[in-house]
């Protein structure tokens, strides 16, 4: 894998702002002034230093729903986070496109990178010093939050090589490599729910590694997320398990660009009714799934040695299609003991005009009525979900292969490494 287990060098401050938006004050206010953001109702609430700060949609989405509000994004300088934390961030998620972009569009990774090439290290592993470095940094940020629900929030996830997905052994090897590496409690190793990396969850859960399972597609996939998170903590030797958290992230906007081009090409009344329904009708049911897997005896043993719940994470949230409201996946999946994360255009939107509402249990039976309209068309869920698998790990894995490119064409500049 071109690993080492080096320490990472050195950070950037060279500064990388998030897309912003007036939404957000500049970070050089949020220290020295009252934070607000514009688009927000509700009541004001004091800091520890007597400050106000407005309470957000975010934070209702947490208090009222127990529902917590991750973000899908990260660069540098990671500080520039603070703002969307004060917004009621709880958590950040990552994958290998989130760190091309950042890499591949700003110099703020310049000076550790040429460091670490003037070190001898070759580009993979100076890429993974480079993430690490970030995850590091944005654990400290997220160290209140984590620390102050005894582990619930406040998690940073960190992917395996998207390399790796058809590699049990070597799945298992880079997580355990990873976590040391980063050496945050609150880090989430991002596993991809292949047939072959679902067994390595099971391994790495086994030893006290918190999980991140990802590109989840169907509801067969997710049970067996689930059950290799109850297998990993039977096999746990840990007596207090209450350390070990895991999240399952279930994808949903894909699902339904997916199912609508199908649904368009049969062309029926019926078929056309359905589109932009099947997305939400399968996570209600994953969710209703999910409620059966964490309860009874088998989940009370493990309840009694200090386990979490494996909280479903809804992932891909933006909405693709311009015809659907703006807020449409966020506003439909709000429900306990889950995660929905947020690119920055979809928690602008729904900080601004999104419904607080508990939706995810309220038309169980209508989603699976959908459900199964969608099948008796002819269209196959399983052989969906495996399209859907298969084009995000080849993303991920351009994506990967792209920033590695990228690094190798500047470290190989003559003026970059100072000769």
């Amino acid at each position: 894998m071109g690993m080492s287990s080096t320490a990472p060098l050195i950070g950037a401050n060279t500064a990388f702002p998030l897309p912003r938006s007036s939404l957000f004050t500049s970070l050089s206010r949020v220290h020295s002034e009252t934070f607000s953001l514009r688009c927000l109702g509700g009541r004001m609430e004091h800091n520890s230093n007597g400050a106000k700060i407005k309470s957000t949609t975010l934070h209702h989405l947490y208090e009222k729903h127990k529902q917590s509000p991750y973000y899908d994004n990260l660069c540098r300088p990671v500080s520039d986070l603070l703002p969307f934390i004060a917004s009621g961030i709880r958590g950040v998620t990552t994958n290998p496109a989130i760190f091309e972009r950042a890499i591949s569009s700003s110099n703020a990774y310049d000076h550790q990178l040429r460091e670490l090439i003037k070190a001898g290290k070759d580009i993979e592993s100076a890429y993974w010093e480079l993430v690490v470095k970030d995850i590091q940094d944005t654990c400290k940020l997220l160290e209140t939050i984590y620390s102050e629900k005894d582990g619930d929030d406040g998690h940073v996830s960190i992917a395996v090589s998207p390399k790796l997905a058809n590699d049990t052994k070597r799945t298992i090897e880079a997580a355990k490599w990873l976590h040391k590496m980063v050496g945050c409690p609150s880090v989430y190793i991002k596993i991809p729910a292949t047939d072959e990396s679902i067994i390595s969850m099971k391994e790495v859960i086994s030893l006290g590694i918190s999980v991140n399972a990802t590109v989840i597609f169907g509801l067969p996939k997710y049970e067996a997320v689930a059950d290799a998170y109850l297998d990993g903590l039977e096999a746990c030797g840990i007596t207090d398990l209450s350390k070990v958290s895991s999240a399952a992230a279930f994808y949903i906007s894909r699902v339904d660009v997916t199912l609508d081009k199908k649904l368009e090409q049969i062309g029926t009344p019926e078929a056309l009714d359905l589109k932009g329904k099947g997305g939400i009708a399968q996570a209600v049911l994953v969710y209703q799934l999910f409620q059966k897997k964490f309860s009874g005896p088998r989940w009370e043993r493990l309840e009694k040695r200090g386990a979490k719940k494996q909280r479903l994470m809804w992932a891909s949230t933006n909405v693709k299609n311009p015809t659907y409201p703006d807020t449409f996946y966020v506003d439909a999946l709000i429900g306990p003991d889950t995660i929905s994360t947020l690119q920055v255009q979809a928690l602008k939107t729904f900080i601004d005009h999104g419904t607080l509402s508990r939706s995810l249990d309220t038309k169980v039976s209508g989603a699976q009525d959908i459900y199964n309209a969608i099948e008796k068309l002819g269209i196959d869920w399983s052989a969906v979900g495996s399209q859907l698998e298969h084009e995000v790990l080849d993303s991920f894995t351009k994506s990967f292969d792209n920033v590695l490119k990228f690094m190798q064409k500047k470290a190989k500049l003559n003026d970059f490494i100072g000769i």
